[in-house]
């Protein structure tokens, strides 16, 4: 029988499918009776029987019963909570295949949101390694020092041993930390591992409860015997605790020295895909004599910019990064550059681009809809946008065209394999 010739009467009823694509999101895609289906778990080309989960007037949510004919993008996941946890919801997609899709979902966004589309667009640049390639994940804390990514769609906490997507060290030393979460009196919410580039693993624990004083033996001890943990770092509201080395070292550039971070920076998640990606915003920089670097963090831009001798103003809201990055150019030697500590919007209110020629943003995933109107008020020549997310990026896009800038060139470059993110670098120019 042809996919989607079956009627669906309910939710308990089966039927065909046949997997387009994937979406701009964790979910496969596909059609039945006029509506648009997304079915988790699934590759293009897949043949699959489904039932309906959940019901909208244009379009619905389905759940895999049997695959009936994997397609050519389909293999089986490697990991052993594919089907659980909502961390990598792509695995089950060869990697040219997910690339193919990233690559799509970006033009697609500008096209939809932005209504342009780029003067060039380049091929994607791969990830170096499929797996094993963050070197940071966020796992949730339950009851009982449950230790593990939450379930899509879910606050339940999938527990699990090790990730495949993960640093080893960082999966060495779940196992360890979990079991003294369990002895701890001080609740904790939430832990992010980091390695720290020095061969070990940084532990940084968010609580919202009050420290409890007899916790502090087990952690210690924890270090003790942990020979992957150099540091543990605690925060809760308006307290922080640190045992061991929590500094974290990050090299944008491998051949220059690094930067040092602590917990709670940002840092981007895949080291090796980041220093592709600074080195082409570096390359499309060149010519720059003054760069302003909105969203800066830490430095992850800024110090390669001044590197390469441009002069460069890097502004953030963080404090802590802030610190970080005017901390690691001073290491450095590094002079013709400052840093502020401000919102990007209110920097931009109060001192316009600061005479800058080249203007960076590289905004979290809700991207920066104020900077945007600002920018197209202030109309600097040439703006490079980083981002994490083609559709927020659209539609920051869409307010740049509206106050006359074209897209000159996108390049979709994949820091997170078997996901559906993917950074982009895209160029702004004044029509």
């Amino acid at each position: 029988m042809p996919a989607g010739e079956e009627c669906c009467a309910n939710l308990a009823e089966t039927f065909s499918l046949e997997i387009t694509s994937l979406a701009n999101g964790p979910d496969a895609l596909a059609r039945h009776g006029g509506r648009v289906v997304f079915v988790p778990g699934a590759a293009p080309g897949d043949r699959v029987r489904a039932r309906l989960v959940a019901e909208h007037k244009t379009y619905a949510r389905a759940q895999v019963t049997h695959r009936c004919a994997p397609g050519p993008a389909y293999r089986e996941p490697p990991c052993s909570w594919a089907a659980e946890c909502g961390g990598c919801p792509w695995q089950q997609v060869r990697y040219p295949a997910q690339l193919t899709a990233k690559t799509q979902n970006v033009r697609d966004a500008l096209a939809r949101i932005a209504c342009v589309g780029a003067r060039r667009e380049l091929t994607i640049v791969a990830a170096p390694r499929e797996w094993g390639y963050r070197h940071r994940i966020r796992l949730h804390v339950g009851a009982g020092g449950r230790l593990g990514y939450k379930r899509p769609r879910s606050h339940e906490i999938v527990e699990v041993g090790a990730c495949q997507v993960a640093d080893p060290a960082i999966s060495a030393a779940i196992a360890p930390l979990r079991g003294v979460l369990q002895r701890l009196a001080t609740r904790i919410d939430s832990v992010e591992l980091l390695t720290n580039g020095q061969g070990g693993v940084v532990a940084f624990a968010m609580t919202r409860d009050h420290w409890r004083t007899q916790d502090a033996g087990p952690i210690a001890r924890l270090l003790e015997h942990d020979s992957e943990l150099a540091g543990v770092r605690l925060r809760g509201t308006g307290w922080e605790l640190s045992w061991g080395n929590v500094s974290v070292l990050i090299s944008p550039d491998p051949a220059r020295a690094p930067i040092t971070l602590h917990p709670g920076s940002f840092s981007q998640v895949n080291t090796e895909a980041n220093q592709l990606l600074v080195r082409a915003v570096v390359a499309w920089a060149a010519g720059a004599a003054r760069v302003l670097d909105l969203f800066c963090g830490a430095g992850n831009l800024s110090l390669p910019f001044a590197r390469a001798g441009a002069s460069v103003v890097g502004v953030d809201r963080d404090r802590g990064a802030i610190a970080d990055a005017a901390a690691s150019a001073a290491a450095a030697g590094i002079r013709d550059i400052r840093f502020e500590v401000l919102t990007a919007d209110r920097f931009l209110r109060q001192q316009g681009v600061a005479g800058a020629d080249l203007i960076v943003l590289d905004p979290p995933r809700a991207g920066a809809p104020s900077v945007a109107t600002q920018l197209g008020r202030l109309r600097p020549r040439r703006i490079l946008y980083v981002s994490c997310d083609p559709a927020t990026m659209a539609r920051d896009v869409r307010t740049l065209a509206a106050a006359g800038y074209a897209v000159d060139r996108v390049q979709p470059i994949d820091l997170f394999p078997q996901t559906e993110h993917v950074e982009i670098l895209l160029e702004a120019v004044l029509s």
